[in-house]
């Protein structure tokens, strides 16, 4: 521990002993240029990535609206596939044609001509499907545009002729290559059984290409349209052994829309895809777009060395600029040292005054004031001696005075005794009672210090001062303390908690009234705090006055009138127990005023010492 603590001392030591350019320099090396640099770098990262990360969420909501479009389709060829698989007329007839030997082609163009409702469909759904064929293994028919000769052995190599048949009538969906329009086209295909359970036909419902494998392949940055794990639909670029990882792990992607990055060698690709589920038998097709990231950031990369070397030529220029700065106020502190040298050694004809209006300008202007001030100084040494011989003689002077003005506190207090005892010999009860309590309230007046006192002694002291004015006001104030049974008396509270108020209350209050004149002092326990109410229904005040004393209160100011503590009890309540407890004001004009005092019942430890 001390071997580090003499370390920062060294530390420090080699600091203090840099010149103050140096310093300036070394100052704005590590506070300027090491922050700038790495602020730069971290913000270039942070633009780089957000970059790649709102290109990720355009490339996907741009693969998510091809997604939509292709599943629109999927859905209304299922729904089409549906109704006529399930149309019992419709199966009849394609059993019809599947099993009858026609002799000539006009039988069966008269046969077909209630498959037109196939016309129907391809009108009515013409966005979304562009072929509907049906296929049948009968040798007698001739293709047209409803139906196809299925027999020849071709036609059971195509990747979707035998697992059509396989699934017994259920939805099978795949690719089919169309000669006429040479590309692949997205199909769904069920088979058509007889009642032995016979494949007789195969439906396919063909989806528009325009809506669904050109909207890939006409995208500007490569795409692929992909089914099952690698079978390639349709794409805009070549796919070769260079770039078929691309899209060779789509697999292992688990999220049905999402972005990956791939790394080949030195180069890094993010794939953006989605995966389109058309039914519950396990089919994909994956829509996929490739795009280099090297190719994404070569703008942002032009832009950054752009402003890279804008920095650079902002700081070399501010290195520069901070070194002729730096050298110029090292320069005028290094000449104020020197006038500060000349001054101290008292050679104040040598010094030279230092222009300009900076900091060492300023600086300069204190040494010479400073200068003056020593030399006006210097003239008055003998003058300030003989001046402290006279006030010290005038100072024992005051001090006699003020101790001759002085009443001892023991000679008021024996001739208030003294009175009492008169009023006693001459049967003076009243007096005699006024004496006993005027002299118990000085006494505990002049004794009072920052001590606390119990509660009781509060009590009694404000009994003893209304005993008092219950003889002056006689029946023209009635005055009672009440205390609840609950309250303990005991507790310590700040001295002087009750009589500025009880005071306040006969001054301010209820000397004008002529009769009638009420006081009453409550102290009761409300939960954990104790409450003291002092309310008196004398002249009481307007919103303005009552305003004034409650802004009094609140910022600790006095207000006028105060008489001897109304705001010190409240603040030293309030510095003592906290903000909760203090002193707050009702009045009305005309009809009294009531005061309530707050503190806590319980006594916190951290001011128990003070008691």
């Amino acid at each position: 521990m001390k071997k580090r603590k003499y370390r920062w001392y060294k530390v420090l030591d080699i600091a203090k002993s840099i010149s103050f350019g140096k310093r300036m320099f070394l100052i704005y090396i590590i506070g300027g240029i090491i922050p700038f640099v790495i602020a730069t770098f971290y913000i270039s990262q942070q633009s780089r990535n957000l970059i790649l990360e709102q290109n990720k969420k355009a490339q996907q909501e741009e693969v998510a609206l091809i997604g939509s479009s292709i599943e629109e389709s999927m859905e209304v060829a299922t729904d089409v596939g549906k109704q006529i698989y399930s149309d019992a007329a419709v199966r009849n007839i394609i059993t019809k044609i599947a099993q009858k030997e026609y002799k000539d082609t006009d039988e069966f163009t008269q046969d077909c001509v209630s498959m037109q409702f196939i016309d129907k469909y391809l009108e009515y759904y013409k966005e979304e499907i562009y072929d509907i064929k049906i296929y049948v293994k009968n040798r007698t028919i001739a293709s047209n545009r409803y139906f196809s000769y299925s027999g020849g052995g071709d036609i059971k190599k195509l990747n979707w002729y035998l697992p059509t048949c396989y699934r017994n009538g259920e939805s099978y969906w795949s690719y089919f290559f169309d000669e006429t329009k040479s590309e692949n086209v997205i199909q769904l295909t069920r088979s058509i059984q007889d009642s032995s359970g016979k494949t007789i036909a195969v439906l396919a419902v063909r989806l528009n290409p325009e809506r669904t494998v050109k909207k890939v392949i006409k995208r500007t940055d490569n795409s692929v349209l992909v089914y099952g794990p690698d079978d390639v639909i349709a794409t805009n670029f070549e796919i070769t052994n260079d770039n078929d990882f691309l899209i060779a792990n789509l697999n292992s992607y688990r999220k049905n829309l999402g972005t990956q990055k791939v790394v080949n060698g030195i180069s890094e690709y993010l794939v953006t895809y989605q995966k389109i589920y058309p039914d519950d038998t396990g089919s994909c097709y994956t829509i996929v777009r490739v795009q280099s990231s090297r190719a994404l950031l070569v703008d942002f990369n032009k832009t950054n060395l752009i402003s890279i070397v804008t920095v650079l030529l902002g700081l070399m220029m501010s290195i520069f600029l901070i070194l002729l700065f730096s050298n110029l106020f090292g320069h005028r502190i290094k000449k104020l040292r020197e006038q500060m040298h000349l001054v101290a050694v008292g050679r104040y004809k040598e010094v030279e005054p230092i222009d300009g209006t900076d900091e060492a300008a300023e600086l300069y202007q204190e040494l010479e004031q400073m200068m003056q001030d020593i030399q006006k100084l210097t003239t008055k040494v003998v003058d300030e001696q003989v001046q402290k011989e006279k006030l010290h003689t005038k100072q024992k002077e005051v001090e006699f005075k003020m101790l001759a003005s002085q009443i001892n506190p023991h000679f008021l207090y024996n001739t208030l005794e003294t009175i009492r005892m008169k009023a006693k010999i001459n049967k003076e009860p009243e007096i005699e009672e006024l004496v006993k309590k005027l002299a118990k309230i000085m006494r505990r007046n002049i004794q009072v210090g920052d001590q606390m006192v119990s509660l009781q002694s509060e009590i009694t002291l404000i009994e003893d001062y209304l005993v008092i004015q219950n003889y002056r006001f006689g029946d023209r104030i009635h005055s009672k303390v009440i205390v609840d049974d609950n309250v303990d008396t005991s507790i310590m509270v700040i001295p002087l908690i009750m009589q500025p108020f009880v005071e306040n209350a006969f001054a301010h209050g209820l000397e004008s009234k002529e009769n009638d004149g009420y006081l009453e002092v409550h102290v009761m326990q409300k939960e954990r705090d104790i409450e003291i109410q002092i309310k008196d229904n004398g002249a009481g005040m307007n919103y303005y006055t009552l305003g004034k004393i409650r802004k009094a209160l609140r910022e600790g100011i006095h207000s006028e009138n105060d008489h001897i503590g109304i705001n010190n009890v409240n603040q030293r309540i309030t510095i003592l127990y906290g903000e909760p407890y203090g002193v707050s004001i009702r009045s009305e004009e005309g009809k009294g005023t009531c005061i309530t005092i707050c503190f806590p019942a319980e006594i916190p430890q951290e001011i128990q010492k003070y008691i």
